[in-house]
């Protein structure tokens, strides 16, 4: 790989590697924070996975929680990737040369690109599946195995598509040089940065959206029988979708606007990390509150 001096780059290397120094203690706590919500995830997942009657309904749920893991996973491998490269660029005083193709290769990046687009996919499926839970019982019941299953495939697929674009707009970017600490936009162009930020701003409040209004036909139109049986579901849904929107949705809103006012997501950039990370922790927690079969399991 090759290097450069940073004095050829910046004006004043002694100030820059002094923020770097910070820039090395910000991705260090992130390291930490993901770690401790990836490991969250993994009771999550074995409780659903060890229960035979949760692997049957409530596979979305374990798709979100796989979603989420690789997500805070994505998180922890940022901390200590970035931390390590400024580490040593302080130690060194040389910048690494890199082309938007070399940052396909820094695990984190693919790893935030996987989470951030599959989790907000799972909960508009999420969201659907509760309308059709409301409004279609009768198809909804009599499809339920083959349409959840269909459901999973499909959010992988979306994901799998949406990464091999990147990589692809990446490669035909290969011989232009970027930032050394990669990032999305940088790697995948301002374009594909806004297409991220669309689809977690928009799939979480449409997940919301629809759980409002399923939430809303259940509360005042359904019998109390069925309203008993559907809102059991929907209230961890909508708690679920009400975080996700808060505490993803909104900052990346802002981050949007990045796209024409860089300093406004570089004031937000570090909280919206944390409350991502944050955001994919909570899960277990809503379920032990909210859902009394978790809860004993």
């Amino acid at each position: 790989m090759l290097y450069k001096p940073v004095g050829s780059v910046e004006k004043d290397p002694a100030a820059y590697l002094a923020g770097l120094a910070d820039e090395v203690v910000l991705n260090q706590s992130l390291a930490y924070v993901g770690a401790v919500c990836a490991s969250i995830n993994l009771p999550l997942l074995f409780v659903f996975l060890t229960y035979p009657s949760f692997r049957g309904r409530f596979q979305m749920l374990i798709t979100l929680a796989c979603a989420d893991f690789v997500n805070c996973l994505g998180m922890m491998v940022q901390g200590i990737q970035r931390s390590s490269i400024f580490i040593d660029v302080i130690a060194s005083g040389m910048m690494p040369v890199k082309s938007p193709f070399d940052c396909v290769g820094e695990a984190w990046l693919v790893l935030r690109e996987v989470g951030g687009l599959w989790a907000p996919m799972i909960q508009i499926i999420m969201g659907s599946e509760r309308m059709l839970a409301v409004f279609k019982p009768a198809w909804y019941n009599r499809t339920y195995t083959m349409r959840s299953v269909s459901s999973v495939l499909f959010s992988i697929f979306f994901v799998v598509v949406s990464i091999a674009a990147a990589i692809l707009i990446a490669w035909t970017q290969r011989e232009s040089k970027i930032r050394y600490y990669c990032g999305r936009k940088s790697a995948f162009t301002a374009n594909y940065g806004t297409y991220v930020y669309i689809v977690n701003v928009c799939g979480y409040a449409i997940g919301l959206l629809l759980n409002l209004i399923s939430y809303c036909k259940v509360r005042t139109f359904m019998s109390k029988t069925e309203k008993n049986k559907n809102l059991a579901r929907l209230r961890y849904y909508l708690v679920i979708s009400v975080m996700s929107t808060v505490l993803v949705s909104i900052p990346n809103f802002i981050n949007l606007a990045s796209v024409l006012f860089d300093r406004i997501a570089d004031e937000i950039q570090t909280a919206s990390n944390w409350a991502t990370c944050i955001n994919s922790g909570m899960n277990f927690f809503v379920y032990l509150v909210l859902n009394e079969d978790f809860r004993n399991r």
